[in-house]
C-alpha cells in the first residue's frame, strides 16, 4: 500500500512539473517556406536577393534579422537544384545604406524594388511578421525587382520560445537609415567644421515632361561629383560634364545643375518611378570614375556609368574610406516621377 501511494504521488508531481518547451527550429521553418515559394514560380537562371524582414509595424528587430538570415541560407541551399543565383545579403544591406533607401519590408515599398534593380536582382525575398501572444504569423514574399509584382507568397505560423520572444522585442536601427553627412563626419584636426554637402531639387514630385533643376551647396571649397540614377537603372554623371568640366566648387555658394547659362535643360522622361541623385564632395579630387564611365563629348555631354551599379557603389565606398576624417561628404536625393 505504501509503495502504491508513493507511485501515485510521484505521478502527480511529474504531471504538474513544467516541461521545457523545445525551441522552434527556424532553419527548418525557412527550408519549408523556401520549398513553398519555389513551387509557385520558376526562377531558373534568375538572381535572387534577400531583403529586410520586419515586424507588423515595419520595424527591424533582432528576430526579423534572424529570419532573413535563415531565409538566405535556405535559398542558397536550393540554388543549385533550382538553377538560380543568390546575391549576398551583405551587398543588399550595404547598397541600401549607401543610397539611403529606407526599406520597410513591405511589398509595395518602392525603395525595395529600387534596391533590387540597383543590385541587378530579378527578385527580392522579403517578409513581415505579426506577433500574436507566443507565436508569429510570418508572410514571406518573392517580389519582382522590375515591376514590383508578387511572384510567390507563403504564410506560416511559428511558435516562439523564451529566447525568440525576447528577440522579437529587440528593435534594431533600420538598414537604410544613416546619420546625415553633417553628423557622421568627424571634424578634421585642422578645422572646427567637417565638410558637408546639401542637395535639393526644385520639386519633390515630377510629371513626365517636366523640367528638372538640381541645387547644390557645400560649406568648404572642395571637388564635387553628382550622379543621377534613372528609373531604368541607368547611371549618369551629370556634374562635371562637357559644359562644366571643372568640378572644383566654392564654399557657401548655391549653384544649379544645369546652370541657367549652360544652354540646356533636364527634361523628365518615362518610365515613372523613383529616381536617385547622389552628390559626393571631397577635399581632394579623388572621385575618379574614368574606369567605370564613358567620356563626355559634344554628342553625349554627360558620362554614362558603364559598370554595374553595385561596382560603382563599392568603388565610391572604397574611396570614402581612404579620405581623411571630415574631408568627405555625401548626400542622396530621392525624386518621385509620376
Amino acid at each position: 500500500m505504501g509503495i502504491f501511494r508513493i507511485a501515485i504521488l510521484l505521478t502527480a508531481l511529474l504531471a504538474g512539473a513544467p516541461i521545457q518547451a523545445k525551441e522552434t527550429d527556424l532553419n527548418a521553418e525557412a527550408r519549408q517556406i523556401t520549398a513553398d515559394l519555389l513551387r509557385q514560380a520558376p526562377f531558373r537562371g534568375k538572381k535572387i536577393a534577400v531583403g529586410d524582414f520586419t515586424d507588423s509595424e515595419g520595424r527591424a528587430t533582432a528576430l526579423s534579422a534572424l529570419l532573413s538570415e535563415n531565409m538566405e541560407l535556405a535559398l542558397v541551399g536550393q540554388a543549385r537544384a533550382g538553377d538560380f543565383k543568390m546575391i549576398d545579403r551583405r551587398n543588399f544591406q550595404e547598397l541600401v545604406k549607401e543610397w539611403e533607401l529606407s526599406v520597410n519590408g513591405s511589398v509595395d515599398d518602392e525603395s525595395l524594388t529600387r534596391a533590387g534593380r540597383l543590385l541587378g536582382a530579378d527578385a527580392l525575398c522579403v517578409g513581415r511578421y505579426t506577433r500574436i501572444g507566443k507565436k508569429i504569423v510570418l508572410r514571406t514574399t518573392l517580389v519582382g525587382a522590375e515591376k514590383g509584382e508578387i511572384l510567390a507568397a507563403s504564410s506560416t505560423e511559428i511558435k516562439l520560445g523564451g529566447d525568440l520572444l525576447e528577440l522579437s522585442e529587440r528593435v534594431r536601427p533600420a538598414a537604410g537609415i544613416r546619420a546625415s553627412a553633417a553628423v557622421d563626419a568627424a571634424a578634421p584636426a585642422a578645422s572646427t567644421q567637417a565638410l558637408t554637402v546639401e542637395l535639393w531639387a526644385d520639386k519633390t514630385r515630377y510629371a513626365i515632361g517636366d523640367k528638372m533643376t538640381i541645387g547644390v551647396r557645400v560649406n568648404q571649397d572642395c571637388y564635387l561629383t553628382v550622379i543621377h540614377v534613372g528609373v531604368n537603372n541607368k547611371a549618369t554623371v551629370i556634374f562635371p560634364n562637357i559644359y562644366a568640366q571643372n568640378n572644383a566648387v566654392k564654399a557657401g555658394a548655391a549653384f544649379s545643375i544645369p546652370d541657367p547659362a549652360a544652354g540646356f535643360e533636364f527634361e523628365v522622361s518615362a518610365p515613372a518611378g523613383l529616381e536617385l541623385i547622389r552628390a559626393i564632395a571631397s577635399k581632394v579630387p579623388s572621385v575618379d570614375l574614368d574606369d567605370v564611365m564613358s567620356k563626355p563629348s559634344a554628342e553625349s555631354p554627360f558620362g554614362d556609368v558603364t559598370a554595374d551599379l553595385s561596382v560603382l557603389t563599392r568603388d565610391i565606398r572604397v574611396k570614402a574610406k581612404k579620405a581623411k576624417p571630415g574631408e568627405w561628404s555625401e548626400s542622396v536625393l530621392k525624386l518621385s516621377i509620376r
